[in-house]
């Protein structure tokens, strides 16, 4: 039984590792996508232009701030992946 909380425990803690990576990485695409909206912005001519990249700039907080969210929110499925590994080695011990 003691495998199966080893392969289990690995595997959520694989897939935890996965989300943060994933969650990092479009962080900073993003991070890279505001700059350059940023500087569209300030070559906005008209109101209207103004108001679409002001929109666009703030659906672009809107995803790093999610994307954050994610990254800690990695931090669940590798906490109880961590706990299955230990959990296992406490069963192998005591067998």
């Amino acid at each position: 039984m003691w495998r199966l909380w080893y392969v289990l425990g690995a595997a959520l803690v694989g897939f935890g590792l996965l989300i943060g990576a994933v969650a990092v990485y479009g962080y900073t695409q993003l991070v890279d996508e505001q700059a350059r909206a940023e500087q569209l912005l300030s070559q906005s001519q008209g109101e209207a232009e103004l108001r679409l990249r002001q929109v666009r700039i703030a659906r672009i907080e809107d995803d790093k701030s999610n994307n954050i969210l994610f990254g800690v929110g990695s931090l669940i499925p590798i906490a109880g992946g961590v706990g299955l590994v230990v959990a296992g080695h406490r069963g192998r011990r005591a067998a």
